[in-house]
């Protein structure tokens, strides 16, 4: 029999004794088709989350507990429909003063540092002076910064975990980057701009705490319409803005989504709008079926599970797994992804000319 070790959710396998703390996400006491209760629960820590079940006693302990809790349990890991989960022999709370419940968040692998340079560095490429004084005004704000720098991208389809908003945010500004290259029809100051304001609504649509939910604000107005009311009252403090230029930022939040059954006011009316809303969808995707294949690493199928939003399985290639292994310590090796240089810090207070 395996020796019984805390472990963490990403290093689960089948047939793993477990016993240690987690977060509970998520809670629900359902019943069986024979009227028998038993408690589902999402767990999570700071690696991942994965579904338990508990059948005994299930109406009793889920009276004491709730979404938020930390609980300590013991099971093991088992197989449903080519998903795993835990099957919970204990659970028990763990008192509120004994734990830190900001440890069993899951977060961005990128340091935060590195990453706040390398928006700064961006928005340091921007040419156009109102766009650049938009951006900065927006990212210098400190209240501002705070909520978006702690914010996940997705509640579960792609970034969802702290700091993910702000990943994605560079993840598709070096994409259309790159992509900008080839089309130089484009302006890019107005597709940088547009790709680090098109999710700032994500800092107050999503909360930064427990399994990530939708905020008040974020149920009744949506991350677009809270992103678009920042972006108008910054640039009512930006004398002699340019009133079309004001309407053509507007549009490149509102349209990013792309169609209307997607959650856009507006489809994409400009060129640089539509390269903004297919590179957007491009590196939402690529990100979340990445992540979702790095859950299910194919210890018995070369397939995953089911995936409900794609509506399809994906192919688990062993052969692509080295190849992309070994390109990613190719790149790491390789690859700056900050300049270092003299360029100021955009925190600091500049100089008068």
């Amino acid at each position: 029999m395996k020796p019984v070790i805390p472990t963490r959710i990403g290093d689960l396998k089948n047939n793993d004794l477990v016993q240690g703390c987690f977060l509970v996400s998520q809670k629900l006491l359902l019943w069986t088709r024979e009227g028998k209760p038993y408690l589902k629960l999402t767990l999570m820590d700071s690696t991942g989350q994965i579904e338990a079940i508990l059948w005994e006693n299930a109406d009793l302990e889920a009276s004491h507990l709730a979404q938020g809790d930390v609980v300590a349990i013991k099971g093991m890991v088992g197989e449903y429909q080519r998903e795993r989960r835990i099957k919970l022999n204990y659970i028990a709370l763990v008192p509120e003063d004994e734990v830190h419940k900001e440890n069993f968040l899951p977060t961005s692998p990128r340091d935060q540092e590195e990453m706040r340079k390398e928006l700064h560095h961006v928005i340091r490429t921007i040419r156009n002076p109102y766009l650049k004084r938009l951006l900065k005004s927006i990212f210098h704000d400190p209240s501002l910064w705070e909520a978006f720098r702690k914010a996940p991208a997705g509640k579960s389809l792609h970034h969802s975990y702290i700091g993910g908003l702000l990943e994605h945010t560079l993840s598709l500004a070096r994409l259309c980057s790159l992509a900008l290259q080839n089309y130089a029809f484009l302006d890019h100051d107005l597709v940088l701009s547009g790709v680090l304001l098109h999710d700032l609504g994500k800092a107050w649509e999503l909360s930064s705490d427990v399994s990530f939910e939708y905020t008040d604000e974020g149920q009744l107005l949506g991350h677009i319409l809270l992103g678009i009311e920042v972006i108008e009252r910054k640039i009512a403090g930006i004398p002699e803005f340019p009133k079309e230029l004001a309407m053509l930022v507007k549009h490149m939040v509102a349209s990013h989504h792309g169609e209307t059954e997607f959650g856009s006011p507006k489809q994409p009316m400009i060129l640089e709008a539509l390269f903004l809303h297919k590179l957007d969808d491009l590196d939402a995707k690529l990100w979340g079926v990445h992540a979702f294949i790095q859950r299910h690493p194919g210890e018995k199928s070369r397939w995953t599970p089911y995936h409900r939003i794609h509506e399809r399985y994906f192919y688990i290639s062993a052969y692509l797994g080295h190849s992309r292994g070994e390109k990613e310590k190719a790149r790491q090796a390789s690859e700056e992804d900050v300049e270092e240089g003299s360029d100021p810090d955009l925190f600091e207070r500049e100089r008068s000319t």
